[in-house]
């Protein structure tokens, strides 16, 4: 494996999600999306969850699931009532955040979220991450979509892997990246930011490019970095 594994051309998500997510900043937008400028910071969020670093893979009892129901559509069919609070979105008030340094491969980070809550919830569609004080979402993998919604039972994980870096050399503005924001997606396209965002400090030395970008959830985290 070359020392820097060249990044294939994610698609830009197409839920409109990410449309709606937009993320306030100072300053011109350096002609990004500004994909995440309606999303409150993790800072401002009074009283929500803010989680702890830990490095490597422990915690949880385990790995999630994948639900029965496929893509997108996944949770609109179900009931109201109790079935809907058990298949409520995963935010930062029912899970735990970590987000660690991968050994390989390079440039990658591994996001970990531990469900602390007492019902399953559903990790939809993938993170919408914010380094520092970028003014867009991290692009989002669309050849990692999976084939069904991650369900995450009390104590299980789900995982997303990120890709920090493309190719040595090209003119993609890397820098040093201190802080990443998570936010979660709602159940459907009309719910894009399921609120409590959390707020992680990143690994030392870590960078980050133009061509960064972050998976679906997936159930295993070698998944995560398989791409």
């Amino acid at each position: 494996m070359s020392a820097l594994r060249r990044v294939r051309k994610p698609a830009l998500f197409a839920v409109t999600a990410l449309a709606a997510l937009s993320l306030t900043a100072c300053g011109p937008a350096d002609g990004k999306d500004d994909a995440l400028k309606s999303v409150p910071s993790a800072s401002e969020e009074q009283g929500k969850s803010t989680a702890d670093v830990k490095g490597g893979q422990s915690g949880g009892k385990g790995e999630a699931r994948a639900s029965t129901e496929r893509g997108d559509d996944a949770g609109k069919n179900h009931a109201d009532g109790d079935d809907a609070q058990a298949t409520a979105p995963c935010t930062g008030a029912t899970v735990k955040a970590e987000v660690s340094q991968a050994p390989r491969p390079i440039n990658h980070l591994l996001i970990k979220i531990t469900n602390t809550g007492s019902k399953r919830c559903e990790a939809f569609v993938a993170p919408m991450l914010r380094f520092d004080e970028d003014q867009a979402a991290t692009r989002v993998l669309d050849d990692s979509k999976p084939q069904a919604v991650v369900s995450v039972e009390p104590g299980e994980s789900a995982y997303a892997g990120v890709g920090l870096t493309g190719e040595p050399g090209d003119d993609t503005h890397l820098r040093d990246a201190r802080n990443l924001e998570i936010h979660f997606q709602g159940r459907d396209e009309n719910e894009p930011d399921a609120g409590h965002s959390v707020s992680l400090a990143l690994p030392d030395g870590t960078k980050v490019d133009d061509n960064a970008f972050v998976t679906y959830w997936q159930t295993d985290p070698s998944v995560a970095l398989s791409f």
